[in-house]
């Protein structure tokens, strides 16, 4: 039994016209596989093919050798070497590693001031354009003109300064069109690396002598002006030491109260044996004169406003600063002494552990692995892009 045809695929000519029957709207949309395949095809080689052959055309006919040249150095620092145990043993020389330092000289090494200096030296410009060298790794080209700054940004892709934060080494890699070019090249970088390194030493001796020399000259003030007040205070109370003149004092209150002591004694005698002597009065008036003379003394060791003891303390004040004053200026002078002795030594190197070689062959560029980056990053980028699209089409599909 035949299927009848659904209506809804097919429509009927209208009466009394010869028009072909419409063809339903969810037909007009249907997909069309031949043109969908057609353009995935153009896309794949536009996106995918194309870069992947340009690659291989480059990497593998155009690209021109580079040899590498690596070494390897160590920023160390002169340390007076540890108490005891493991860090003794290990600093028992008194070098140590200066991680700071290193860095330092990694970022100077990165540096324009570096391409500068190294260009001074070198005919840097020349070797990044020898004979030879293809259009895109060479200086200058189609991407970078003849500026400084393009000339920096190009030594940046042919130089690398990596550090090693355990090891405390770092490594020194330079590439060039020729093995002879890459360790000329690496050997003057280390030359400058050195030659900051000595700067910094020079700095670090100046600071030191300086500020040990400032510290010298700040004593030797403080004490001339601790001794010149005691010299005023001198001049002003008429006396070289005042405590030496409280002892004067004491002394001679001593002898007065000694005198009275012995003057009683003989007038109480006196009174007691013959009450009517005519010594008694005169035996009094010197008692009251003794008494008088021997208040007068204490007040004037006693009384705060301009008594001797308000002077002692006074004195012994500006002696204490002056005795402050040269303990601070040994000091300084110890630490002068030190930092010249200190600055007689290097503080800081630059050792070289790995010496720049002359390489066998070129080890960049690395050819395959180019093409192969090149066609995985195409093909990456024209999968998200297909998905991407789809997306918008479903999107597209679902709001009609």
């Amino acid at each position: 039994m035949a299927r009848p045809l659904a209506a809804k695929h097919f429509r009927l000519p209208l009466p009394g016209t010869d028009r072909a029957p419409d063809v339903a709207p969810d037909a007009e949309l249907r997909p069309r596989p031949s043109i969908r395949l057609s353009w995935s095809k153009a896309a794949f080689l536009l996106f995918v093919a194309l870069p992947t052959a340009l690659s291989a055309i480059y990497f593998g006919l155009i690209a021109s050798d580079r040899f590498v040249s690596e070494s390897t150095f160590v920023v160390r620092s002169a340390k007076a070497p540890l108490a005891g145990g493991l860090g003794g043993l290990l600093q028992i020389v008194g070098v140590t590693r200066s991680q700071d330092d290193s860095y330092s000289v990694q970022e100077y090494l990165l540096s324009r001031d570096a391409v500068t200096a190294l260009s001074e030296r070198l005919p840097l410009r020349d070797m990044f354009d020898r004979p030879g060298a293809d259009f895109v790794a060479r200086y200058p080209n189609l991407l970078r003109g003849s500026s400084d700054e393009e000339l920096f940004q190009h030594y940046k892709s042919f130089v690398s300064v990596l550090h090693g934060a355990t090891t405390g080494l770092t490594t020194l890699t330079v590439e060039a069109f020729r093995p002879e070019d890459s360790v000329e090249i690496n050997r003057t970088l280390l030359n400058l690396g050195e030659a900051l390194v000595n700067r910094m030493n020079e700095r670090i001796r100046a600071d030191a002598i300086r500020f040990a020399e400032a510290e010298v000259k700040r004593g030797e003030e403080r004490l001339v002006e601790t001794q010149l007040a005691i010299t005023e205070f001198r001049n002003r109370e008429l006396m070289l030491d005042p405590s030496q003149s409280s002892l004067v004092i004491a002394a001679l209150i001593g002898r007065l109260s000694d005198e009275l002591a012995a003057v009683t004694a003989q007038l109480r005698e006196i009174e007691a044996s013959s009450p009517s002597s005519p010594q008694i009065p005169g035996l009094r008036r010197r008692i009251a004169a003794l008494e008088a003379q021997i208040t007068l003394e204490r007040q004037r060791v006693s009384n705060a406003s301009d008594g001797l003891a308000e002077k002692i303390a006074g004195y012994e004040r500006l002696n204490l600063q002056r005795e402050f004053a040269v303990k601070a200026l040994a000091s300084a002078m110890t630490s002068l002494e030190v930092a010249r002795n200190e600055a007689r030594r290097q503080q800081l190197y630059l050792e070289r552990v790995v010496e720049p070689r002359i390489a066998d062959f070129a080890e960049q560029p690395r050819r395959l692995r180019g093409v192969v980056v090149t066609f995985a990053a195409s093909l990456l980028l024209f999968l998200v892009g297909w998905l991407v699209l789809a997306g918008v089409r479903e999107h597209a599909i679902k709001m009609k």
